[in-house]
């Protein structure tokens, strides 16, 4: 790019991961590298123990780099400062320019280290964040723009921003191109699941942000009428200790239900896609989400869709059209939606097909990598580029 401050070089990004495990923030920090590895040069900063991220990224062919998460404390600040430091050199080395934090927690910790490296910033926020500390404040100051996943997340922001600072960009999803039905087959006999048996899906790691107790009771109300239909969850609950600790619970809970054996756990899968096409019915129950990416993967594949109403899920799903929409910790609500889909397939057949040609229409791969390059490029002619 000319006159932003840098040679006819790629603008280099450095993505700063800083969690070890695979979640949403990950998969939608690899897809924003995919769509704009043309463009752009992206380098990865990962935790040490986040291996399956750095291989994730490796397969891309995107250099990557172990560091140590900087600990933010007034009262230890000379440590601080030192750990920045080593980042900030780490950043340097890479012949960054612009540093892009994967969420709130990324810019919280590394935003010093980022602001002694001389580089532009942004902050990807994929929450709402109604609410922040005064170190949370302090940590965010430096960062030159930030993207919000949702009008919603935006709007709510705990910070005032100008208007060059905060755009909304969606996420984007490839439509699948391919008949999925043999895949619905095969996964069908890897599980265990009779052609006959509803399949009830949630695509989301085992962990207290997605509501599943929730799930559960509705669950409970699902089999009262339908004890044929089985729930697939597919996400990490073994990898991180959080999610392997809040498995325990999930599991004890579905004990006590009664309904232990309706349940089926995959833990993290590489082949998401092929467990979905499987799927009757997909469902995210979640106490907060930003812009989740599994509804529009669901979505996407033409999955009828039932979400609870937070963040920016409305933004999604259109009650009644292409999908439906439950009050959070609902589980009759909840139950009473995945249950009208059940009990009217053809109902069912016309969502998905509707919500799948809302994801065609709105949520495409080009305008995603236009917004994100014109977001980089933006934030790299303001005040100069680098400092």
């Amino acid at each position: 790019m000319k006159g932003d401050g840098v040679s006819n070089r790629k603008i280099a990004v450095a993505h700063i991961m800083p969690w070890s495990g695979m979640g949403g923030v990950e998969i939608a920090t690899l897809r924003l590298v995919e769509a704009t590895r043309q463009q752009f040069r992206h380098i990865a900063f990962c935790l040490p123990d986040a291996e399956l991220l750095r291989v994730a990224f490796e397969k891309l062919n995107i250099d990557t780099v172990t560091y140590t998460l900087p600990v933010p404390s007034l009262r230890h600040w000379v440590r601080f400062y030192r750990e920045s430091r080593f980042v900030a050199r780490q950043i340097r080395m890479m012949e960054a320019d612009i540093v892009h934090f994967s969420d709130e927690r990324a810019a919280n910790h590394n935003s010093l280290a980022a602001y002694l490296a001389g580089v532009r910033t942004v902050c990807h926020l994929r929450v709402s964040y109604p609410h922040l500390d005064w170190r949370q404040r302090l940590c965010l100051l430096p960062v030159h723009s930030f993207i919000f996943v949702s009008e919603e997340a935006k709007q709510s922001f705990a910070l005032s921003l100008p208007a060059a600072k905060a755009r909304v960009i969606y996420d984007a999803i490839d439509i699948p191109l391919s008949d999925t039905s043999q895949s619905n087959a095969s996964v069908r006999h890897e599980l265990g699941v009779a052609d006959r048996c509803i399949l009830v899906g949630m695509v989301a790691r085992v962990s207290r942000q997605k509501d599943y107790f929730t799930l559960a009771d509705a669950a409970v109300r699902v089999l009262a009428r339908h004890p044929d239909a089985r729930f697939l969850v597919v996400g990490d609950n073994s990898l991180v200790d959080l999610n392997r600790s809040h498995y325990a619970e999930v599991a004890e809970k579905l004990q006590e239900l009664g309904i232990a054996d309706r349940f089926i756990f995959t833990g993290h899968r590489t082949d998401v896609p092929r467990l979905i096409a499987a799927m009757d019915i997909c469902v995210l129950c979640t106490h907060r989400e930003g812009f989740p990416l599994s509804l529009l993967e669901v979505m996407a594949m033409g999955k009828p869709v039932v979400a609870t109403c937070v963040g920016g899920i409305p933004e999604i799903v259109m009650p009644g059209v292409t999908g439906f929409l439950h009050e959070h910790g609902d589980s009759k609500e909840l139950a009473d939606a995945v249950l009208a889909l059940i009990e009217d397939p053809e109902a069912a057949r016309r969502i998905g097909t509707a919500a799948r040609e809302n994801v065609r229409q709105n949520y495409t791969r080009q305008k995603y990598s236009a917004e994100i390059a014109k977001a980089y490029s933006d934030v790299m002619q303001r005040e100069g580029g680098k400092r």
